[in-house]
């Protein structure tokens, strides 16, 4: 139970062949969380799309199709650099305005149930951890984290700059918090916002078309590597680190 509870506290992420993209007002699970475990209060961070861990986005959400209603959300999950989901999806079960029952489901294990009160402010307008309403965001620098090769990235409209060389590029929203770029009239990647001060730089593999990147249903998975950069300018992080301190 203990490295269970630790990964949902640390991990998690959606794909799936199901709109993910964020409406008028972020999910309900986004924010800052204590989850109350058997072992003592523990911090959950989740954007829009991504659990946190160890400060920087970790793994994917995928809403999972005809399981939600008003109140539930499955969630199938994948951690970033995989090609697949990973085997433990994800409940969000609200119980008020600001509680839920948070569940993680092992594949072929018993599922782990906690319940979580929010220490965050909700909704796009209020939440540092929305990617809602945040396209001109994109453009600018971008500093490399520990979750990236990169340390330096410069996005304009025709071109982005990695670590001093340029590459001419057109870029594009594809949905809301997603950016696709294209080099010579080919997609080369997505530029995803995660939520909080980071995106992340996802490259394609060869033989992404337009249409795949311009899919608003279906989610590609396979990437040739995802880079997680954090805009050097965000205050998200501080904002978190402050909700954290009021852990009961």
């Amino acid at each position: 139970m203990k490295v269970i509870l630790k990964a949902a506290v640390l991990a998690a992420v959606v794909s799936v062949p199901v709109a993910t993209t964020a409406t008028a007002e972020s999910p309900f699970h986004t924010g800052v969380w204590q989850l109350d475990t058997p072992e003592g209060s523990r911090g959950l961070v989740v954007s829009d799309w991504l659990v946190f861990e160890d400060g920087l986005p970790k793994r994917w959400l995928y809403r999972r199709a005809g399981t939600n209603d008003a109140n539930q959300f499955d969630f199938f999950t994948r951690t970033i650099g995989d090609s697949g989901y990973t085997p433990v999806g994800i409940r969000v079960y609200r119980t008020g305005e600001n509680s839920m029952k948070y569940t993680l489901a092992p594949k072929g294990g018993e599922p782990v149930e906690v319940t979580a009160e929010r220490l965050s402010i909700p909704n796009f307008t209020n939440s540092c951890l929305s990617v809602e309403k945040k396209g001109k965001r994109f453009f600018g620098n971008w500093a490399g984290t520990s979750g990236s090769k990169l340390k330096k990235l410069n996005v304009r409209k025709n071109r982005i700059t990695i670590d001093g060389e340029a590459r001419n590029t057109t870029i594009e929203e594809v949905r809301v918090g997603r950016m696709g770029i294209m080099e010579d009239g080919k997609p080369v990647a997505f530029l995803t916002d995660a939520g909080g001060d980071y995106a992340v730089l996802q490259w394609f593999k060869p033989g992404v078309t337009v249409e795949q990147m311009r899919d608003k249903d279906k989610e590609i998975l396979d990437f040739a590597s995802e880079e997680i950069v954090r805009n050097p300018g965000g205050t998200c992080d501080r904002q978190i680190a402050s909700r954290l301190k009021a852990m009961k």
